[in-house]
């Protein structure tokens, strides 16, 4: 198995718990209208209920930004397979250092230093070829 299968895999038992969780939720708040609901209310039962509805909740909460922070990473960090975008993505940068490359020969080219340091090895060259 790949990195990316790997990453998708556990991603995506993570989801499957939340799932889980968010079935706990909507018993515990179902318990939780019942019991408030009825004419006896049994207010240790009640807090039970309503405690584990909260620590259901933070959990599913936790696990969805891990799985979709998890999500992120893998779409924007991993080529898809079958996918032209690792070549996309060589491509432009290849791109962006030719043309950094090619400004700065530009530059080069036309520094008012650089051509009087020509100018005086012509010179010198003439000088020597005289010899």
């Amino acid at each position: 198995m790949t990195d990316f299968t790997n990453a998708t895999s556990h991603t995506l038992d993570k989801l499957r718990t939340a799932e889980d969780k968010l079935t706990k939720m909507l018993w515990n708040a179902g318990n939780i209208v019942q019991q408030l609901s009825s004419e006896q209310t049994i207010k240790e039962q009640t807090d039970s209920l309503v405690r584990s509805f909260s620590e259901n909740a933070q959990s599913v909460q936790s696990l969805l930004y891990e799985s979709v922070a998890s999500l992120e990473r893998i779409s924007s960090g991993l080529p898809h397979e079958d996918s032209c975008y690792a070549s996309w993505l060589d491509y432009n940068l290849a791109s962006m250092r030719t043309e950094s490359i090619r400004n700065k020969l530009n530059e080069l080219k036309n520094n008012p230093e650089l051509q009087r340091s020509r100018e005086r090895v012509r010179e010198l060259e003439g000088q020597l070829a005289q010899l």
